[in-house]
């Protein structure tokens, strides 16, 4: 009977070292590649897929023997911050910029680490049942907050380089043509290289269709009255060549982040293609360049 509980309860120790040495695995695995991911795409840098997982092979191997170190909270704090300095040489060492790429894959440590801790703490309201929380949450859990803190991140990331890359080019237009007043979301295209034969004024160009939705009834009407009147001339691009009517509006205004200003052009209005909502109208630099 006593071998035999102590067979039951050795069994049932090395169970739970199993499953505790597994978790640890899955657990530290995922979170420190993850949190390199992060950080070298914060810095703007190409992640390398070999420096991760070299990286989150060292962590979680450290992970699995951590408990078993028999050392006081001095030497506990040297180790996990030399296995910092090692991951950080791994994932970042001969890369631009490597101490703030390191500070902040310790950073993203820190914010992937405490998810399971912040989910407890939304759950419970109370930090003794977070940190019950963060101990005896289901893995899933831990690894499912680690991958959507990622993916929010890298989604922020992109968006604010592409705002970032997109702001120097991007105006709004107001332009005054039959009596009326329109107004356009425009994007400076630098290949936009088309002027008027006859008068040598650039074009600001939109399409027909976005043009007569912006007009009411009464100066629609005129406007498809005139058109006959209105020359046609054929704008070549990279893309291949349309025809536009070429119209002389009274007056266009451009304006961004750094002010607003009249310029001298022709508006330019083709057929056979929609738009965008984001960029009703692409402007011509060399009318932006000559401000007036």
């Amino acid at each position: 009977m006593f071998y035999s509980r102590y067979a039951d309860k050795l069994g049932d120790i090395c169970y739970n070292i199993g499953m505790y040495i597994e978790f640890v695995i899955l657990d530290n695995f995922v979170l420190t590649y993850l949190a390199g991911a992060i950080a070298t795409a914060l810095c703007h840098k190409r992640a390398n897929v070999w420096r991760l997982i070299a990286s989150a092979t060292a962590g979680t191997v450290v992970a699995v023997f951590y408990p078993l170190m028999k050392i006081g909270v001095t030497a506990q704090i040297a180790v996990k911050a030399a296995l910092w300095v090692i991951l950080s040489c791994i994932l970042f060492i001969k890369t631009p910029r490597p101490i703030l790429s390191a500070l902040l894959f310790l950073c993203c440590t820190f914010a992937l680490g405490g998810a399971s801790y912040a989910f407890g703490l939304v759950i419970y309201s109370s930090a003794g049942g977070a940190e019950e929380f963060s101990r005896k949450c289901p893995l899933f859990i831990v690894l499912g907050a680690g991958t959507v803190v990622y993916f929010c991140a890298r989604y922020a990331i992109k968006r604010m380089r592409i705002l970032r890359a997109r702001a120097p080019y991007e105006y709004g237009t107001d332009i005054e043509v039959f009596g009326k007043r329109l107004t356009f979301s425009a994007f400076l295209d630098t290949g936009n290289c088309v002027f008027d034969d006859k008068t040598g004024l650039p074009l600001v160009i939109t399409d027909c269709e976005r043009f007569m939705k912006k007009l009411d009834g009464e100066s629609s009407r005129e406007f498809l009255k005139n058109l006959d009147r209105f020359r046609r001339i054929t704008v070549r691009t990279a893309a291949g060549s349309s025809k536009a009517y070429v119209i002389k509006p009274t007056k266009i205004t451009v304006y961004s982040a750094a002010g607003q200003h009249t310029i001298n052009a022709m508006v330019g209005l083709v057929g056979g293609h929609s738009f965008s909502a984001d960029h009703e109208m692409l402007l011509n630099p060399a009318a932006v360049a000559e401000e007036v």
